[in-house]
């Protein structure tokens, strides 16, 4: 799991890059890039929870609940982005409709990471300052592209890059966190 949490994380970092350095090109393909991200959190969320061999974690309901919360967001995405591939007419609601789903789950995944931060806080954890201040990074973000947007249209492609670029980075720091507890 370790392994597959590195992986995913280095390469969700990688996307984050690419999608800050081309944002026009990451709204034109809003839709599936938000699916593609949301289904991987999703399963890799999902696949943690099953493959844990803590039994009396109590974090374990929240890893499925969001991982299937992000399964169904992403089917979400991906359907309108192949309903806006066939209806040109209504591409511009489809796109405010993917925007919404994405301000909102940036708002989720930024509460989220703030409670987390608290939690690890708690359990001893070391890097809960660094989950924190992500988390309120990603929490006014998208609150600011939800009530605005014009700046969520222009911006998407930076707000798709800073949600993988969190995600990468809890998900690297999750392998490190886990040597350490460890040892």
């Amino acid at each position: 799991m370790k392994v597959f949490n590195c992986i995913i994380g280095v390469l969700s970092i990688l996307g984050a890059v690419y999608c800050m350095f081309f944002p026009g090109i990451s709204f034109l393909n809003t839709g599936w890039i938000v699916a593609i991200l949301l289904g991987v959190y999703g399963m890799s969320s999902i696949f943690g929870y099953f493959s844990s061999s803590k039994g009396d974690n109590k974090g374990d309901g929240k890893l499925v609940a969001n991982g299937v919360m992000g399964l169904i967001i992403g089917i979400a995405c991906a359907v309108v982005a192949l309903l806006a591939m066939f209806s040109s007419g209504v591409r511009g609601t489809l796109d405010l409709i993917i925007l919404m789903i994405f301000a909102f789950w940036l708002i989720y995944s930024g509460a989220v990471s703030i409670f987390g931060a608290f939690a690890q806080k708690k359990n001893g954890g070391k890097m809960w300052g660094l989950s924190l201040a992500l988390g309120i990074i990603v929490l006014i973000t998208g609150f600011y592209g939800a009530t605005h947007l014009l700046f969520a249209a222009f911006s998407i492609g930076y707000m798709i890059g800073i949600e993988l670029m969190v995600y990468g980075i809890r998900l690297v720091m999750s392998v490190f966190e886990n040597n350490n507890n460890s040892n």
